[in-house]
């Protein structure tokens, strides 16, 4: 029995089978692979939405959204750069630094600047348009006009300027972007960002702007205006500049030809010189009420259209904002006879007032000759811009630093602002024309106080001449610029944004 027991054969058992541990193990690394290939590929989609493919993809799955607008008070934080500036920084770039740059400008962009700590960078100064083209369906942004535009004061900087918007009002942007104009892009005013940089081969740098603020434009001492629209859907295969090389050449030659034909509206003045551009000047203007939001996407509120009305006692009309539509007044309508006023203001009306057919009177019924009050001398110096902006009651301006006099020397040696300052303290009036006014300190002498020239909204009026007054941090003055001349004299550029 034990025999039996020790002689136990396991031959006649059924074999078992085979686990293959083998391929389960290739299969299991196989899935770990596409798994960590899957991550690392969403990372760089996420990552890159510069890329066309990549941009397709996020858009299809609708994880990216199109580009927004921004309030000025709400804009992503940014360093204000000159021409020259812009040239400094960007011409030492290599090749592949500049390639890892433009990717980053614009990747920014697509994200609308929501990932990002770097400072953006904004275009500021005065340019002169060369030539505008309408927007195709192959460029990167579909619709509306790029205007490619020339610094003034520093020539070897050009800047694209993309203006999107609807398709119906192209012919109206078309037929203000004229070469010849004066676009002149400020701090407190224009967003202008830099989305691409493109070096050619004179030597130039091609800056590709993209206005964040996605306004309403209008054109000083002209008419019409123009609204934006941040552009729903981007083509990114045709990729940056808009403007390529043979389009750009084109754009050189008529501006030189233009040039040559018209040497006195062109502005080309030295740098830092406080001169008044001599051609009609491109300038955003505000349509939204003081307080109420800016819409994030879509069209701007209609811009009002600006109608001259006479007012008593002043030679020069001011365009006060009616209707888009204006009532016709009836002929039998007996003509408006207007006084004399003391002090003249401006006329709120919402239609156009019929023309004064009665004249002003020069005799009293007595027979005493009439003759108008003081009023403030013009300055031939000063043109009437027109322009418009956004205006606040006393205290309700967005918060920013309010400095006096005595601290702006230190702005003007570093020759840029940089953020939104206010301008508080007791002037008085040296000069006054149609819609400026200049001002010195009350306390000093002229020649050991600060030029601050003050630019008024359309229908303001500025301060006659010797008046003095005093602006506190509840209805101060905004700094738009800061020269220090040649003399060594140092002139602050402000604006009226208190409501009157």
């Amino acid at each position: 029995m034990a025999d039996d027991f020790y002689g136990y054969n396991e031959d006649g058992d059924e074999p078992k089978g085979r686990d293959n541990l083998f391929l389960w193990t290739v299969f299991i690394l196989l899935l770990v692979g596409l798994a960590f290939a899957c991550w690392l590929g969403s990372f760089y989609i996420f990552g890159h939405p510069e890329h066309p493919k990549a941009y397709a993809l996020l858009k299809k799955l609708k994880k990216l959204e199109a580009p927004l607008r921004f309030e000025v008070t709400a804009a992503p934080p940014g360093e204000f750069l000159s021409a020259s500036r812009l040239f400094e920084r960007y011409s030492k770039l290599s090749r592949l630094e500049l390639e890892r740059e433009n990717a980053e400008l614009l990747r920014n962009y697509l994200k609308n600047f929501r990932e990002t700590k770097k400072l953006v960078p904004y275009v500021t100064g005065r340019y002169v348009i060369l030539d505008s083209y309408d927007l195709k369906k192959t460029d990167m942004f579909s619709t509306g006009v790029v205007a490619l535009a020339q610094a003034a004061e520093y020539p070897q900087v050009l800047i694209e300027h993309v203006y999107t918007a609807a398709p119906r009002n192209v012919p109206a942007l078309r037929a203000m972007l004229q070469t010849g104009l004066d676009m002149k892009l400020e701090r407190t005013n224009d967003l202008a960002a830099v989305v691409h940089v493109e070096k050619s081969a004179e030597g130039r740098l091609q800056f590709t702007v993209v206005p964040l603020l996605y306004g309403a434009y209008a054109v000083k001492q002209g008419s019409g205006t123009f609204s934006l629209e941040p552009p729903l859907d981007l083509n990114m295969e045709p990729g940056l500049p808009v403007i390529k090389t043979q389009v750009l050449q084109e754009g050189l030659k008529k501006f030189a030809i233009y040039r040559r034909d018209h040497p006195t509206n062109v502005a080309e003045t030295a740098p830092g010189a406080p001169t008044a551009p001599a051609a009609p000047e491109l300038v955003r203007v505000e349509t939204v009420e003081p307080g109420k939001p800016v819409p994030e996407t879509g069209a701007m509120p209609a811009v009002p259209v600006a109608t001259p009305v006479a007012i008593a006692g002043r030679a020069t009309p001011y365009p006060l904002p009616v209707k888009a539509t204006p009532r016709v007044v009836a002929a039998a309508t007996p003509p408006m006879r207007v006084t004399m006023l003391a002090t003249p203001s401006p006329i709120p009306v919402a239609t156009p007032l019929a023309a004064l057919a009665t004249p002003l009177p020069r005799r009293s019924p007595d027979g005493v000759p009439l003759t108008p009050f003081v009023a403030a001398q013009p300055d031939r110096n000063m043109p009437n811009a027109g322009a418009s902006w956004r205006t606040y009651a006393p205290g309700q301006a967005p918060p920013a630093r309010a400095i006096s006099l005595e601290e702006v020397g230190p702005i003007a040696d570093r020759g840029d602002v940089g953020e939104r300052l206010y301008l508080r303290g007791e002037f008085r009036v040296t000069a006054s024309g149609t819609n400026r006014a200049v001002l010195r300190d009350a306390s000093k002498p002229d020649d050991q106080s600060p030029r601050v020239v003050v630019e008024y909204p359309s229908g303001s009026v500025p301060p006659p001449e010797r008046e003095r007054f005093v602006r506190d941090t509840a209805r101060p003055y905004l700094i738009s610029d800061v020269r220090r001349g040649a003399d060594g004299v140092v002139t602050i550029y402000v604006k009226e944004i208190m409501a009157q």
